[in-house]
């Protein structure tokens, strides 16, 4: 059926999602598709083999990025044979190889069963440049064979040489055939896809969202994918299972940072339930019977499943159902109809083949979780004064002078009681109105904020949540548990070659030994520290300056990009939340919380 992409069953997004960096952020700010090591390409060297007429096109339609619109590009030499193979040489190695009295070369006998540092399987192709250097070991020689040492720098982490967007590949990529058809040059090809795109001031491209419009911070756990399935007919409870997984037919799966075309293939981490390398699918045009169905993999963000789990709590008296979710997907594929959320139009201007990175869109793929900008308004609002009270005003208190004193305001003359009657159905819009016309509304109390924030900004639920702590799995970092998987592996293999090798050449200390062998130590990972420090907290009703808060929220708007995605996902679960609801014979809820 070709490429198509999965998108998070809860929020609607693509979980394939690219980020192209500005001149003066380090290489780690490009990422693509989850994969660490990729990036958005410099640009389609392929249109330079196109005739001037279609190339014309190209610019007439305004899609093109150039030297106008400030963009520019990098190479950027491939890890191992991931995209180009080819030998790391620097300009001041010898045209044949080392020279003789190189103090850095060592000897490798004809006999050395040890593979070279760099040997040529390593290398394949022509150079990238005239000056690097491929040494032919393959050559019948009675030359005894040498290896050599890199001892060059290593890649850069910032740039500093930017290549225009004109410049050539040098290689022609299609080759035309006798019989009118064309070979690709697959080195040419690989060449090609090691240039960067750099966006410029005024960069098209939307095969990523703009490094200058949002921050790597933000964009944090974009590509995570956590899935639910199906239990298997041997399942055991595990100690990490979450209270809802005990009592449902289905439990969460590990995570990992990237979906695959058509979503096949996830490979998680940790590999819970003994599950792994599975299907997942959301989409209503995925066409499966039961049998398959029960097999595939329900897929979101665990971000946005945090949400969801919030506004089960709130909304289906503290019970997460997700045997109503998964129920609600099946029925969508199984009959072919949509999923019951209709989604903002941001979310559909997106959807494509491949995701679309609309300019100003970028708060769709911010973290609705932990939000970096939002941490010190929180922490302004909160206060551990003794003589705090939210009976108070959060207005400096002003002399009236003696024109108002004199003013015939009939607001003046009634009680606070009256006037906390009159406000209490009002939005801040009609609030602010009336502060501005009578100075009777002048000094509202602080609690006034608080019935506000409620009203008008349910989605904060540090506010009314009894706990607002995110489930583990929204925490954690898909692509540090995959490293630690990867390590953790290696170090049980090595354990149990120790282990073979002790049991056959020291078989009177075996015993011993595996009583007191080394036990594997997890590593600290500072990069879910920072999300951790991130944590919603829950808001204390009598410590919060709920005007302070209001007011930080609402000033900073177009900055909190995680809280527009938060609001933006809160509305998806709660028509979730209210099909489930549905399914289950029970009516729609009330959007507005009752405190």
């Amino acid at each position: 059926m070709g490429y198509w992409e999965v998108p998070c069953q809860l929020c609607g997004v693509s979980f394939n999602i690219n980020r192209i960096r500005s001149k003066w952020e380090p290489r780690s700010a490009a990422f693509g598709a989850g994969c660490e090591r990729a990036w958005v390409d410099g640009r389609n060297f392929m249109k330079d083999e196109e005739d001037e007429e279609e190339q014309a096109q190209y610019l007439d339609q305004g899609e093109e990025c150039s030297s106008e619109t400030g963009c520019c590009m990098v190479f950027r030499e491939a890890d191992g044979a991931t995209l180009l193979p080819k030998p790391l040489l620097y300009e001041d190695d010898p045209e044949n190889g080392i020279r003789a009295d190189d103090p850095d070369y060592e000897y490798r006998s004809g006999s050395d069963d040890e593979p070279l540092e760099y040997d040529s399987g390593a290398c394949d192709g022509e150079d990238l440049d005239d000056e690097d250097v491929i040494m032919d070991l393959e050559e019948d020689t009675d030359e005894p064979e040498w290896t050599f040492k890199v001892s060059g720098p290593d890649h850069p982490e910032y740039d500093t040489e930017f290549l225009p967007l004109s410049t050539k590949l040098g290689d022609q990529i299609w080759t035309p055939n006798d019989d009118g058809t064309r070979t690709m040059n697959q080195e040419a090809y690989m060449k090609s896809r090691c240039f960067e795109h750099i966006a410029g001031p005024g960069c098209r491209n939307r095969e990523g969202y703009l490094g200058r419009n949002i921050s790597v911070e933000e964009m944090r756990g974009c590509h995570t994918v956590q899935c639910l399935i199906m239990k298997n007919p041997d399942w055991e409870p595990r100690g990490d299972d979450l209270e809802f997984e005990r009592e449902s037919q289905f439990h969460l799966t590990g995570v990992t940072e990237s979906m695959p075309s058509s979503g096949y293939g996830l490979k998680f981490a940790p590999i819970r339930h003994g599950i792994d390398n599975i299907q997942a699918q959301s989409e209503s045009f995925f066409n499966p019977g039961p049998e398959e169905l029960a097999q595939t993999g329900l897929p979101f963000h665990p971000t946005c499943f945090e949400l969801f789990i919030q506004a089960s709590k709130r909304y289906m008296n503290n019970k997460v159902d997700i045997d109503g979710l998964v129920h609600i997907r099946d029925t969508s594929c199984l009959q072919q109809i949509d999923f019951p959320v209709i989604h903002n139009e941001h979310v559909d201007a997106g959807k494509e083949q491949c995701w679309i990175h609309n300019v100003g869109h970028e708060y769709l793929v911010a973290n609705p979780i932990f939000v970096p900008s939002f941490k010190p308004i929180v922490e302004a609002a909160v206060s551990t004064e003794a003589s705090f009270s939210v009976q108070n005003s959060p207005f400096e208190s002003r002399n009236r002078t003696i024109a108002t004193a004199r003013s015939q305001d009939p607001f003046l003359a009634l009680p606070i009681e009256i006037i906390l009657s009159i406000i209490k159905d009002l939005g801040s819009t009609d609030i602010a109105t009336m502060r501005l016309s009578s100075r009777a509304f002048t000094h509202l109390p602080i609690s006034v904020w608080h019935r506000l924030v409620i009203k008008e900004l349910p989605w904060l639920y540090e506010a009314w949540s009894s706990d607002p702590t995110p489930y583990y799995w929204a925490t954690v970092i898909a692509r540090d548990l995959h490293k630690e998987k990867e390590s953790h592996n290696k170090w049980e293999r090595d354990m149990e070659e120790q282990i073979l090798v002790i049991l056959e050449d020291m078989p009177e200390v075996h015993a011993e030994w595996l009583h007191s062998r080394p036990k594997w130590t997890w590593p600290d990972l500072p990069d879910r520290q920072e999300v951790l420090d991130l944590s919603p907290v829950k808001l204390g009703y009598h410590t919060t300056n709920w005007y302070s808060l209001y007011r930080g929220i609402t000033v900073n708007w177009k900055q909190l990009k995680g809280l527009q995605n938060r609001e933006r996902i809160w509305d998806a679960v709660l028509q979730v939340v209210g099909a489930i609801r549905e399914h289950r014979g029970g009516r729609r809820y009330e959007y507005e919380l009752v405190m």
